[in-house]
């Protein structure tokens, strides 16, 4: 039978995040109020930690805090929801696309210092890495 409520460790633990992320969470609206003990202790319910999972997948896809928060709010049955989605989703498709193109104009950068070092080393002469970078 699954539990009804969690403590703030226990869904910390559960969901692989430190108690003060649980917090920090909270303070910035991610999720939703919480109940307390009649000793103050926080206690969260399985939603919560359904929502973490969704906050977690949603960060491993590039989306920042706000844009999660955001996102929580949006209805899954309006149109618009699913128009302001997509648009968030075709920007993160437009940057991720700069930044593979970032990447590999430095793999293309590397390899050529990788090259001359290589040429270098044949030759025994000296590292034009290191002699580039204390030219600059």
């Amino acid at each position: 039978m699954p539990r009804e409520q969690f403590l703030i460790g226990e869904l910390a633990h559960r969901a692989g995040i430190n108690r003060e992320t649980l917090r920090y969470y909270e303070r910035r609206g991610l999720l939703l109020p919480i109940r307390r003990t009649a000793s103050g202790y926080r206690l969260y319910s399985p939603e919560t930690e359904a929502r973490l999972g969704f906050i977690k997948r949603a960060q491993s896809f590039g989306f920042t805090l706000d844009e999660i928060l955001m996102l929580l709010g949006l209805r899954p049955e309006s149109p618009q929801s699913c128009g302001r989605v997509l648009a968030m989703l075709d920007e993160k498709v437009f940057d991720l696309a700069g930044r593979i193109e970032e990447m590999k104009r430095f793999h293309r950068q590397l390899s050529r210092y990788r090259d001359r070092c290589v040429e270098a080393a044949e030759r025994g002469a000296r590292c034009p890495v290191i002699a580039t970078v204390l030219r600059e």
